[in-house]
């Protein structure tokens, strides 16, 4: 399926495509508004990149300025498989996590935190790397809302433990988005007391 690229971003998804073939990983632009993560975790989602199935796959059943922050997230996942020795740990973290989720496993609340420290450390160098695309291929992305998402996006897995669930659909809520600040942060150990209440009366 085509998509319709403004051209301020066709020197990247080019980019994307040239990568993925030379790697060859497979990227899925899915004409779905969600696509599911693996046969093992049924959870949909927006997008995922799997080094194991070698797929980099994004839902682009929704506007542009949606899914294309989707497919630059998962795309630093990416360099991250490519170039960073701890994706190892941190795919073993994810997998925990989703076997957690799921019902598979049982954990303890200090083993459950090592897990989620390990994804907090991953997500957070993928949301750096994401900023740093957007600077190096200009694009015309407003970068203190992507660090107010992303600052959300790292919030939600401190809420794991309590919700026992990945509030989907978080980043559309723009109250929530507009209660975290416009900056990166160093540590994600603790959650504002405004946003952890919102989120629990939203999705809990």
């Amino acid at each position: 399926m085509n998509y319709e690229i403004p051209k301020e971003f066709k020197p990247f998804v080019s980019y994307v495509k040239r990568i993925c073939k030379a790697n060859k990983i497979e990227l899925m632009l899915a004409p779905s508004r969600t696509v599911v993560i693996t046969d093992s975790f049924s959870t949909d989602c927006s997008g995922y990149f799997d080094g194991d199935d070698m797929v980099l796959a994004v839902a682009c059943g929704k506007p542009f300025n949606k899914w294309i922050e989707i497919l630059i997230h998962e795309f630093s996942h990416l360099q991250q498989w490519l170039d960073d020795e701890r994706w190892e740990h941190w795919t073993y973290c994810c997998g925990e996590l989703w076997a957690w989720l799921d019902k598979e496993k049982i954990m303890n609340n200090s083993q459950l935190k090592v897990i989620i420290d390990g994804m907090i450390d991953l997500e957070r160098d993928c949301e750096v790397r994401a900023l740093n695309n957007i600077v190096k291929w200009k694009l015309p992305i407003n970068k203190s809302e992507y660090k107010r998402k992303a600052n959300l996006y790292l919030y939600s897995y401190r809420m794991m433990p309590i919700l026992r669930k990945f509030p989907s659909g978080i980043y559309d809520n723009k109250s929530l988005v507009s209660m975290c600040p416009p900056r990166m942060l160093k540590k994600y150990d603790k959650v504002p007391e405004a946003v952890q209440e919102m989120i629990m009366k939203l999705y809990s």
